[in-house]
């Protein structure tokens, strides 16, 4: 046996100095699979028999969440939760990285399966996302007729928040004996089909194999694994599309907020916003008017996980016609302004309950949770005169990420919100502020770019475009784009859609008589697509990108323009721009 082994290292060793030249991943992907979170494909046929633990496979089914089933039938579903008591008890299956991954998260790559190069099958995971994380992992997987393996690992992946574990292995399943190792040494060694290596994640920190390639060969049984020597290269990039700015006419409505996602990082930090009274009941968003952090409180509410407390103001509180008396603060990041308890809000943000509840303001709306981290204050700021709620290092459950923010209100019906630092690790948040009772949605807004935006009881939306759901500019499929806030007749007749090279910056539009409108396409654009509108409120867009390689990593940008005489000077209303990155 041990010299089978010997043998079989020193054949390895040739094969990859023959493959010193070729790159790590192969760029022909295949087919998308098209999995979302912890689903497994159904049964994709190699092209070619291998064999594994002495049985003879024609077939296997892939799983989101890093793992490959072997043989006719897959396993519905996909487990997030690797264990190498799973692995050994479960069907024959082969683990390049057992996680929790989501190929449907919003700008996470998909996972690929290809067959055409005879004798050799290859999965691919090409960045796609952990679960509850943005950083995306590449890894792929060729079964080739001799029954070896190689497992390619792009740059080091960093695990999602909800995983503890990490399984890299083989099993035939069935009650296998357990054989854990460890690859961190190679060639290593295992006279067993069975081997695993169960990682611990420790969060944030990145698993030790990354920017590496590996060959299984079996010894039959067992197998020995060793590095290809070969050139690094990257996968390319996910498709995706992000919006840049706003549209004109500006937005106008009783709310202002920013729900910030997977594809939209937090950049609040050291920023503050003002809401200035401007009438009875309407305000006047302004930026870092009043930027001083109140350091002095102590009034401890003492909040546990998902709590909200009544807290009567020291003064009537101007607002909405009227005054108040009475806010409800709640552990998980926002407050509501009346005598209604709003409840505590765990453990997601919800926009339609912010717009539809009591008045809120959204600080940073989360699944905070005090009883393990921070604490909430309420104190009066007898210097300024104002009453001002205090989020101080408070963690976000299950974290030890702190979030520090206050609201202040004064006297005078102002309301300020501060944000020192905050911090996104998953999922949604939520930030600004709705008269709620029902408020129409005018639609998330980048907080930090606001500034003399009325907030009022007339709700204005301006012209918008964004790329319809589940659609993203793939090479060689069809992007669609929806074009949005199309006025009725007489106006909106008509809307085209202008497709160019990315500028650098918005161009202000203003002085062409087009008030408030930015320009984000460069003229003479390089594709444009007009519909007859005829008052109808939207209309999409479906574009045809070519199937060529060479466009993945192009950045091209979008903006719609549709009649509007009322809208300003010229009588055009104009989108916000949308930024295609052409990719998988």
């Amino acid at each position: 046996m041990i010299r089978q082994i010997a043998a079989s290292v020193l054949a390895m060793g040739v094969a990859a100095a023959l493959a010193a030249q070729s790159p790590c991943f192969d760029l022909a992907l295949g087919t998308d699979l098209a999995l979302t979170d912890d689903m497994t494909s159904p049964a994709l046929s190699l092209g070619f028999p291998f064999t594994y633990n002495g049985v003879v496979y024609t077939q296997i089914s892939v799983c989101s969440n890093g793992y490959i089933w072997l043989g006719t039938t897959g396993i519905a579903g996909g487990d997030f939760s690797p264990t190498a008591a799973e692995l050994l008890a479960g069907a024959p299956r082969i683990c390049p990285m057992w996680s929790d991954f989501d190929p449907s998260a919003p700008g996470s790559g998909h996972i690929y399966f290809d067959n055409a190069t005879p004798g050799s099958a290859r999965v691919t995971w090409a960045g796609v996302y952990p679960f509850g994380s943005t950083t995306p992992a590449s890894f792929q997987v060729t079964f080739d007729q001799t029954n070896s393996i190689q497992i390619a690992y792009g740059a080091p992946a960093v695990p999602g928040t909800l995983n503890t574990t990490i399984v890299i292995g083989a099993s035939p399943g069935a009650a296998a004996l357990s054989n854990p190792v460890s690859l961190a040494t190679r060639p290593m060694i295992s006279t067993s089909d069975t081997f695993h290596e169960a990682l611990a994640v420790v969060s944030g920190v990145p698993i030790p194999y990354g920017n590496v390639k590996l060959l299984w060969t079996p010894t039959s049984p067992g197998f020995v694994i060793t590095d290809v020597s070969c050139t690094q290269n990257s996968l390319p990039v996910p498709a995706s599309s992000q919006i840049l700015g706003d549209g004109c006419p500006g937005r106008s409505g009783p709310s202002l907020y920013e729900l910030f996602t997977p594809t939209n990082a937090a950049d609040l930090n050291g920023f503050n916003l003002s809401l200035l009274p401007a009438g009875a009941t309407d305000y006047i968003a302004i930026p870092n008017i009043s930027p001083t952090w109140f350091a002095g409180f102590s009034n401890n509410l003492f909040l546990g996980d998902d709590a909200a407390v009544p807290i009567t103001l020291p003064f009537p509180l101007p607002f909405n016609g009227s005054s108040e008396s009475t806010i409800y603060v709640s552990s998980n990041g926002f407050l509501t302004i009346g005598g209604a308890s709003p409840g505590s809000g765990c453990c997601t943000p919800n926009v339609a309950t912010m717009l539809a509840g009591s008045p809120r303001l959204c600080g940073w709306w989360e699944d905070l949770n005090p009883a393990a981290g921070g604490a909430v204050y309420a104190d009066f700021d007898a210097t300024s005169g104002d009453f001002v709620v205090t989020w101080n290092a408070v963690v976000e459950y299950g974290t030890s990420s702190p979030n520090t923010f206050q609201i202040a209100f004064s006297p005078s019906g102002m309301m300020t919100t501060r944000w020192q630092n905050v911090a996104r690790t998953s999922g949604s948040y939520l930030a600004g502020y709705s008269r709620g009772t029902g408020t129409p949605d005018t639609g998330s807004t980048d907080l930090t770019a606001v500034n003399g935006r009325t907030i009022s009881a007339t709700v204005r939306a301006p012209l918008t475009i964004a790329a319809a759901a589940n659609s993203r500019p793939s090479i060689g499929t069809t992007f669609t784009v929806n074009a949005g806030g199309i006025q009725p007749l007489p106006d909106g007749v008509f809307c085209i859609l202008l497709i160019s090279l990315e500028v650098p910056v918005g161009v202000p539009l203003d002085g062409l008589g087009l008030t408030g409108c930015t320009a984000y396409v460069a003229l003479p654009e390089l594709l444009s697509y007009f519909n007859l509108t005829l008052g109808a409120p939207t209309t999409a867009y479906s574009i045809a990108i070519p199937s060529n390689p060479a466009f993945a990593g192009v950045s091209l940008v979008s903006q719609a323009v549709s009649d509007d005489l009322g809208a300003n000077a010229f009588g055009f209303r104009v989108s916000n721009g949308l930024r295609w990155n052409l990719g998988l």
